[in-house]
């Protein structure tokens, strides 16, 4: 059961003093319900980062901006170019569903997402969702939704940074408009040597994994839109990235090659009572990892057509339906498939009702995925503004997570077995929550719950040995967050903290899910000077367990950064970052035991770097 501790009755302290007084800026969210809205209409928990907030953190990755969000907790195995584990509300991401400008991004085998390969450079807002939105998105949305909108720089700009372990990196954005028709920019080179990222045992021979793990990623992208105006708005937008990462690994491949991209064509036709909306998604996630003898490539292709229409029923009420067709390939993987392409029809439809009063959602949606049948599902919310200022909100839905091609169709592998009767994975969310939005600042406070059961878990089979995929597991995370923007004493304050409960109910006996902290706390402490702006962020994650095989328990931890901005001139300005102030010594996964089997080996983090760079705007 879920305590409030005294570091939670803290934040609620700080937040409920010496506030002053701030214009109150409205912000909008285009992901919770797939149209533009006010975030405190949509009644879900949504969190917002703006192109000026991930400017002045001066960050080097996504898992470093979607770690100090409410609800979100980032496990990483290594540095830049390294894989980071991201979880949302406890669950783990292959049950949140990721976007690029709307479009799914992810490794269709695994269910992973390599968002460190994910310029920063390219990013103009990250939109958070946190909650059931299978009925909105279709499968994998169990959790959440992280939708990831790339640039629409207003100015040119130009970026140059230096930092620790030879880490250099330029960028540019901008955007050139004529009349109707304009054209947004961006690209990026970004180059490290990285560091040994697993702690070695000091009593182990030298090895080839004995080195330093460096990474490298050039990516573009380009965003061109045409105002056709009675007939709508034409837009082509598209992102790609491709370097290599190295990672440590004894036995086999230790580095990769990627080569990623996402394209979108979309149509949108607005009127008083009728919103049009068109788009044909295309994407891939590639991976070539190399290093040995054996080459294995992880490749997954999607295309997607969407349409979608949002009527204007009466002034208080909107309706949505629409239809899409996606199609999965992964034949260009290693791996074998019996079937190496689904496709997935899913019809949707939504009701959404607001007379600045009472707001009620209800969105319904089914999908009919190749080999796995229908799964239907809901989503509804109810909301009461009991004050200007205050939203009450109560929201329960159903969601599922379709099971991978390599469940039920992998052939030839020594490892592993098909397994054609799998059923798609299947949740119930059920979340209430109070907003308070003023002058003063925002407050918010969710309470959720959310049980997965049918959960995938692959099974050796006594008699061939290989492991098959099975439904035979469920989980249950349940919490509490708290969040608070304000200003005080003259600073801008931003606090979340996240009271988490997540239990493998498997077994009778319930344990705690693996590398799931039950306290997350973050704080960012903001500074503006007339030409100087200071953020000092702290990071704190109490305890958690090791996954099973480690048997173990790794320590809590706090973390601080510090980033700074200074307009030197007109149109330029300095900035520099640096990580882990103290350098703490921690680390988030575990990688193994020295040979005595006394201490349990990690995944070690950044140690104290700095980054200093200058952007140049024009």
């Amino acid at each position: 059961m879920l305590k409030i501790s005294a570091l939670s009755a803290a934040v609620l302290a700080a937040v409920s003093f010496h506030t002053s007084a701030t214009q109150e800026i409205e912000h909008i969210t285009v992901t919770a319900n797939k149209f533009e809205q006010p975030i405190k209409n949509t009644l879900a928990s949504v969190s917002v980062l703006e192109r000026d907030q991930i400017d002045q953190l001066n960050v080097r990755d996504i898992p470093s901006l979607l770690n100090t969000l409410p609800g979100v907790d980032v496990v990483r195995s290594g540095g830049l170019g390294q894989i980071a584990s991201v979880f949302v509300r406890g669950a783990s991401i292959q049950h949140t569903l990721v976007l690029i400008d709307g479009v799914r991004v992810s490794d269709a085998n695994s269910g992973n997402v390599s968002f460190t390969n994910i310029p920063v450079n390219s990013i103009e807002r990250i939109e958070v969702v946190r909650g059931a939105r299978a009925a909105i998105y279709g499968s994998d949305a169990v959790s959440g939704v992280i939708n990831i909108i790339t640039r629409e720089a207003q100015t040119h700009e130009v970026t140059l940074t230096s930092g620790s372990h030879n880490y250099v990196e330029v960028q540019a954005a901008g955007r050139l408009k004529v009349e109707k028709l304009s054209l947004g920019y961006n690209f990026g080179i970004e180059q490290t040597d990285g560091y040994d990222v697993i702690e070695k045992d000091p009593s182990a021979p030298i090895g080839k994994d004995h080195d330093q793990d460096g990474y490298e990623n050039k990516n573009f992208g380009f965003n061109l839109a045409y105002d056709f105006e009675q007939y709508g708005e034409l837009s082509a937008i598209t992102q790609f990235s491709e370097g290599t990462g190295e990672y440590d690994n004894p036995w086999g491949n230790d580095e990769y090659d990627f080569e990623n991209y996402t394209a979108k064509l979309a149509w949108v036709k607005r009127t008083d009572a009728l919103t049009q909306n068109a788009a044909l998604n295309v994407s891939q996630e590639e991976n070539v990892h190399t290093g040995s003898e054996k080459e294995d490539i992880y490749s997954t292709e999607r295309r997607e057509l969407e349409y979608q229409a949002r009527f204007k029923v009466l002034e208080t009420l909107q309706a949505t339906a629409g239809i899409s067709h996606l199609n999965e390939d992964v034949s260009k993987s290693t791996a074998k498939f019996t079937e190496s392409q689904r496709d997935n029809t899913a019809i949707f439809a939504g009701a959404f009702y607001d007379d600045e009063k009472f707001l009620a959602n209800l969105s319904v949606r089914s999908d009919d995925y190749d080999f796995h049948g229908r799964a239907n599902t809901y989503t509804t919310g109810f909301g009461v503004k009991a004050h200007k200022n205050a939203t009450f909100r109560i929201n329960h839905g159903t969601s599922f997570r379709a099971p991978t091609l390599s469940n039920a169709f992998v052939a030839d592998s020594p490892w592993y077995a098909p397994n054609g009767e799998i059923k798609p994975e299947e949740a119930e969310n059920n979340e209430i929550g109070l907003t308070l939005t003023s002058s003063w600042g925002r407050y918010d406070v969710a309470v959720f719950e959310n049980r997965i059961t049918n959960l995938i878990s692959n099974i050796q089979d006594p008699e061939t040995k290989l492991f098959v995929a099975q439904n035979i597991n469920k989980a249950t995370m349940k919490g509490v967050e708290l969040s608070a923007q304000f200003e005080a004493l003259g600073f801008e304050h931003s606090a979340n903290l996240t009271l988490l409960d997540a239990k493998d109910n498997s077994t009778g006996t319930s344990t705690d899910l693996p590398r799931r902290p039950s306290k997350a706390f973050n704080y960012t402490l903001t500074k503006q000077w007339e030409k100087l702006n200071v953020n000092l962020t702290m990071l704190y994650r109490s305890d958690r367990p090791t996954i099973a095989f480690y048997n173990s328990k790794l320590s809590a931890y706090t973390v601080f950064n510090l980033s700074a901005n200074y307009e030197l001139l007109d149109g330029m300005e300095l900035n520099a970052r640096m990580e882990n102030l103290t350098d703490k010594e921690y680390f988030t996964s575990g990688a193994g035991f020295t040979a005595d089997g006394s201490r349990l080996l990690g995944y070690k983090p950044l140690g104290r770097q700095l980054y200093v760079g200058a952007k140049i705007e024009f």
